[in-house]
C-alpha cells in the first residue's frame, strides 16, 4: 500500500537515499577532518622540524597528540560501557558499541582546539568531561545536549589556562622565537591592547594572507582557515552539513565586526576579515555549529541558531573577558536548541499567521537588540563611539 506524507515538504526517506546512513556520514566527516589534521601537523611539526627548531620525534608530536585525543575519548567511553552495561563483557561487544557510538570523534576534535603544549593529563581531563559528563551521562550518542568536544574544551578553558601557559601555551618552537608576536595570539593582542589598528593586530603576524593560510599562533588546528574551507566544501558536497549554517554564523560575525571597526574609527575591510580568520571561528562554524545532535534540525532553526551564535561570539570576544568566545557561544546556544527547533518548526509549518508573525517579530526584535548592543558596547570599549553617536554615551 502506498504511503503518503501529510506534513510540510520536502520529504526524504532514508530507504530512498543511497549511502545516507550515519556510518557513511561519520566516515565523510572524518575525511573532512583530514586536511585540517595534516595542516596542524605540518604547521606545528614538519615545518618547525625543517626550520631546525625541533627533533624528528618532536616533529611527530602534533599528530600523536591529536590521535591521542581520539584514543582517550574511546577509552573513557569503553570504560563507561563496561561498568554500566552488563551485556558488554568482551572486546567484541565492546568494539561494536564503540563503533556505533563514534567514540573517537569528541577526543579528536578536543585535541585539535587546544594548544599543542597542553599537558596530557589536562587533555585527559577534557576528554573525560566531554565524553563522560557531556555525552554518556546524557544517554550516549544522539542524546547529548552539549557538544562533547566543546564541553571538554570549555572545562579546560575555565580551569586549566594557567597550567597550559606554564607548559608552553599556544606557540610552537618556531613561533616562540618571533619577537613581533609579543607572546600573544591575534585575539590575545586585541584583548590586551583594546585597539583596533592594522599595525597592531595584523602586521606583527605578517598579513591577512598569513591568517588565511594559518601561519599564525593559535590552538593546534584552529588557525588553518584554508584547510577548513577545503573541509567545508567537502562536507557540504557530501551533505554531511548544511552549507548555509557556517556562512550565516561567519557572515554575522563579519558584519558586526565591520560595524564595530567603523565605530572605533576604522572602516577598513581588514578588521572583519581579521575577525573571521582569527581564533577558532572557522573551525567552530564548520565542525561544531553544524553538529546534528546538539543543533536545530529544521533549516529555519539552523539559521536562527547561527545568527545568535554570531552575535554571542561578538559579545564574548569584544565585550566579555573571553577573547575566543566561539566555544562558549556554541555551548550556550546548545541549551536553546530545542526551543528554537520547536518555535521555528511551528512558524515553518503554519506559515504566515497572526501568532507566527508575532513569534517571528519577537525573535527578530530580540536579535536586533543584541546586535545593536554589541556594536555600541564594543564601540565604547575600543574607541570613542560618541564620535559617531554622541547621544548614546553612558546609555550602555
Amino acid at each position: 500500500m502506498a504511503r503518503f506524507a501529510n506534513g510540510k515538504a520536502p520529504f526524504l526517506r532514508t530507504s530512498d537515499a543511497k549511502n545516507s546512513g550515519t556510518g557513511v556520514i561519520m566516515r565523510d566527516f572524518m575525511i573532512g577532518l583530514l586536511p585540517v589534521i595534516l595542516f596542524a601537523w605540518y604547521k606545528n611539526g614538519i615545518k618547525v622540524f625543517i626550520e631546525g627548531n625541533i627533533t624528528f620525534l618532536e616533529m611527530l608530536y602534533p599528530l600523536i597528540f591529536i590521535l591521542l585525543g581520539g584514543v582517550l575519548s574511546t577509552l573513557f567511553e569503553g570504560l563507561y560501557f563496561y561498568i554500566t552495561d552488563k551485556n558488554v563483557r568482551n572486546f567484541k561487544t565492546l568494539g561494536q558499541k564503540l563503533k556505533v557510538s563514534y567514540a573517537v570523534i569528541p577526543g579528536l576534535l578536543l585535541a585539535m582546539v587546544v594548544p599543542m603544549y597542553t599537558p596530557i593529563w589536562v587533555l585527559m581531563f577534557g576528554a573525560f568531561m566531554g565524553t563522560i559528563v557531556g555525552k554518556m551521562l546524557f544517554g550516549g550518542f544522539g542524546n547529548n545536549i552539549f557538544n562533547p568536544a566543546l564541553l571538554g574544551y570549555v572545562a579546560i578553558g575555565f580551569t586549566m589556562l594557567g597550567v597550559i601557559g606554564n607548559a608552553g601555551g599556544v606557540f610552537n618552537a618556531s613561533e616562540v622565537l618571533i619577537d613581533a608576536y609579543g607572546g600573544a595570539t591575534p585575539l590575545g593582542t586585541l584583548a590586551g591592547t583594546k585597539v583596533i589598528d592594522y599595525d597592531t593586530l595584523v602586521a606583527p603576524y605578517g598579513s591577512l594572507w598569513n591568517f588565511l593560510l594559518g601561519t599564525i599562533p593559535g590552538a593546534l588546528a584552529e588557525t588553518g582557515s584554508l584547510a577548513i574551507i577545503i573541509a567545508y566544501i567537502w562536507l557540504s558536497i557530501r551533505k554531511v552539513i548544511k552549507w548555509f549554517t557556517p556562512l550565516v554564523y561567519i557572515g554575522t560575525v563579519f558584519i558586526l565586526s565591520w560595524f564595530i571597526g567603523m565605530a572605533a574609527g576604522d572602516a577598513g575591510i581588514w578588521f572583519p576579515v581579521y575577525s573571521i580568520l582569527s581564533g577558532g571561528l572557522m573551525f567552530g562554524a564548520v565542525f561544531m555549529a553544524t553538529e546534528p545532535v546538539t543543533t536545530p534540525r529544521n533549516p529555519l532553526g539552523k539559521v536562527v541558531f547561527a545568527l545568535f551564535l554570531g552575535v554571542l561570539t561578538v559579545l564574548f570576544r569584544y565585550i566579555g573577558n573571553l577573547p575566543e568566545g566561539v566555544g562558549t557561544a556554541i555551548i550556550v546556544m546548545n541549551i536553546f536548541t530545542l526551543p528554537i527547533d520547536k518555535m521555528t518548526a511551528i512558524i515553518r509549518a503554519q506559515g504566515i499567521k497572526k501568532s507566527t508573525i508575532f513569534s517571528a517579530l519577537g525573535l527578530a526584535a530580540f536579535l536586533l537588540i543584541l546586535m545593536v548592543y554589541a556594536i555600541i558596547k564594543a564601540g565604547n570599549v575600543y574607541s570613542a563611539f560618541i564620535t559617531f553617536v554622541p547621544f548614546i554615551k553612558g546609555v550602555f
